[in-house]
């Protein structure tokens, strides 16, 4: 029941974060800038990879059902969606298949690096794909669901960007597409990833660690993890 508690309390923050805790990009200012990704981070720290997706998935259909689909598509609940299950696989692999965040700050700061590199690329990826040429559609005469191998797609956003005096000097789709959305992410990213270190890693979880209370009430991965070295010489 505790863990229940947990992910929906966790899923109710993160909801918080991403519909009243952000940020315009400036740069582009539809993009927003928003730390809903942390919530996701601290469930797979306290319930694994279960954890992780289950907050994903319910902060994502709450601001669906609150705020209905975005741009009546749906693109922006989709790419909130996609972004923090791409949090939670990089987590996984960090922290499950390369154990970085069992040896101590300096594989923990690599592990944050390559979660950042990996939903950066892969997010970028996806907006030059299919979320950038959909979400211009809702413009459009027909909102519909589109690629960049659709006819005039490409053209489409040139032009919307262009038109929105964003990068007017850049011709080529994949160039606007990197130029707009790759610093964007790899700066939420990077913030979602400092800020969890900072407050969780740092505070909330070295509290959590040092509380009978909690410990009692919190029973996740997050207290079964494996002693350090230091820890073992020290006994």
């Amino acid at each position: 029941m505790s863990r229940l508690v947990t992910i929906a309390l966790l899923s109710a923050l993160g909801f918080v974060l991403m519909a009243f805790a952000r940020i315009p990009y400036p740069p582009a200012p539809w993009l927003m800038i928003e730390l809903s990704e942390i919530t996701v981070l601290i469930a797979y720290a306290m319930y694994g990879l279960v954890g992780g997706v289950s907050v994903a998935l319910v902060k994502t259909a709450l601001d669906m059902t609150v705020h209905g689909p975005t741009q009546g598509l749906g693109i922006g609940n989709i790419t909130a969606l996609f972004t923090s299950l791409m949090f939670v696989l990089a987590l996984f692999v960090c922290a499950k298949v390369f154990q970085w965040f069992n040896k101590g700050l300096k594989y923990r700061i690599f592990g944050y690096i390559t979660i950042t590199l990996f939903v950066t690329v892969v997010l970028t990826g996806l907006n030059a794909l299919f979320i950038t040429p959909s979400y211009l559609t809702v413009f459009g005469p027909e909102a519909h669901f589109s690629t960049c191998f659709d006819e005039g797609a490409i053209e489409n956003v040139i032009s919307y960007f262009h038109g929105q005096n964003v990068m007017s000097g850049i011709g080529s789709y994949f160039g606007l597409i990197t130029l707009i959305y790759g610093p964007f992410n790899l700066l939420k990213a990077g913030l979602c990833c400092f800020v969890y270190e900072l407050v969780f890693n740092r505070l909330i979880f070295v509290f959590m660690q040092r509380s009978t209370t909690m410990k009692k009430y919190f029973l996740g991965n997050v207290f079964t993890k494996e002693k350090t070295e230091e820890e073992k010489t020290s006994e």
